[in-house]
């Protein structure tokens, strides 16, 4: 099969211990793919909150506690965009499918259908999107169409497939009421847009002048927790009419959640995105689960299919991420502005420049 020239060496962003500074390392080898597996360029990839926890050594494993099982040294990113430039043995020639110049997302990991997981973990176990070349396999490709602008769909593969997929789990009707905690951050401004596109009646929650007018433009109504702490749970019960029939909490602390089953009325559905370091709990009384009938929803990411959807609902112009494009030196920059909540929104870093764009339609030509 043909492929592109790539150099022998690359620029990654490396941990090289768990709560230690992020470097850059220039002459880091370019991996070469096995059997089976594909080389991809990397183009573009979001900076998700993940990625700070796991550099920082606070990611929470499922006992809450930090997950320590980290490979180090450590290349995160699990929202990346790249192209194909490269082969490894093995792979069907008839799959055109699959073809050198191929657009195609990185994830964190990938799912085929009912027990079809494979566990391509590059928040922990793999290495990930920050680098400018990386290795994945050929039978779990995210295939991407053609015309999907890769800038947009970087973050689309993580932030926008989970929150994608929690509007689902809430199961909102036309006309329901649908808040979102976070609503002006890289997960919440697309619960917040998928959720109208839903026909949902959305809240969402989240400080600032910059998130207020971000959240506004998407047609929801918006909340500043700072302003509104005193009363913040009479407000919304006033404002849905008896409570909202889902809460989306995207926003990765504890006391984002601390009030989110108030917000709920009888039969609500708490659907949980964001994941507080150092293990946080939902501190919320029984009796108040089991007289509301609250329901308590987890979300990770979503299958294939729904990855596609949401991505498609991107390229039609349906959701229109904000992001900010950065250069990829400037990744330590963003973590310290993501750590003080300053981003409304999504960073995309540009990892590399696109090796032939247009490539796709003559390759399989």
């Amino acid at each position: 099969m043909p492929s592109l020239q790539t150099p022998s060496q690359q620029t990654a962003a490396l941990v090289r211990h768990l709560g230690g500074p992020l470097g850059f390392v220039h002459d880091w080898p370019v991996p070469q793919p096995g059997r089976d597996e594909i080389l991809a360029k990397v183009l573009y990839t979001g900076v998700c909150q993940s990625d700070l926890h796991t550099q920082n050594g606070t990611a929470a494993g499922m006992d809450g506690e930090p997950i320590t099982k980290i490979k180090l040294p450590h290349i995160g990113g699990h929202e990346g965009v790249g192209r194909i430039v490269k082969f490894g043995p093995g792979l069907p020639e008839r799959d055109l499918s699959i073809y050198v110049g191929a657009l195609v997302g990185i994830r964190q990991r990938y799912c085929q259908g009912v027990g079809g997981w494979k566990p391509t973990n590059h928040l922990h176990h793999e290495d990930g999107a920050f680098q400018e070349y990386i290795v994945l396999d050929a039978g779990y490709l995210t295939l991407l169409p053609a015309d999907t602008d890769p800038v947009l769909a970087a973050p689309t593969l993580c932030a926008g497939l989970t929150a994608y997929k929690a509007v689902l789990n809430a199961n909102v009707k036309v006309g329901d009421w649908l808040v979102v905690v976070g609503a002006g951050g890289g997960l919440g401004q697309y619960a917040v847009q998928y959720a109208r596109n839903s026909g949902a009646k959305v809240v969402g929650i989240d400080t600032g002048e910059e998130k207020k007018n971000l959240v506004e433009s998407f047609g929801a109504t918006f909340l500043d927790f700072r302003k509104t702490a005193s009363n913040l749970i009479p407000h919304i019960q006033r404002l849905t009419q008896g409570g909202a029939h889902s809460v989306i909490v995207c926003a990765g602390s504890s006391a984002a959640f601390a009030q989110a089953a108030s917000m709920l009325r009888v039969g609500g559905t708490l659907c949980c995105i964001g994941i507080p370091p150092g293990g946080g709990r939902i501190e919320t009384s029984v009796a108040e689960i089991v007289i509301k009938g609250i329901k308590i929803q987890g979300n990770l990411v979503g299958n294939l299919k729904e990855c596609l959807d949401a991505v498609k609902q991107v390229t039609e112009g349906l959701v229109r991420p904000k992001v900010y494009v950065r250069p990829f030196e400037e990744l330590p920059a963003v973590y310290e502005e993501m750590e003080k909540g300053e981003i409304a929104g999504r960073v995309v870093l540009k990892i590399g420049d696109d090796p032939r764009p247009g490539i796709g339609l003559q390759s399989r030509l």
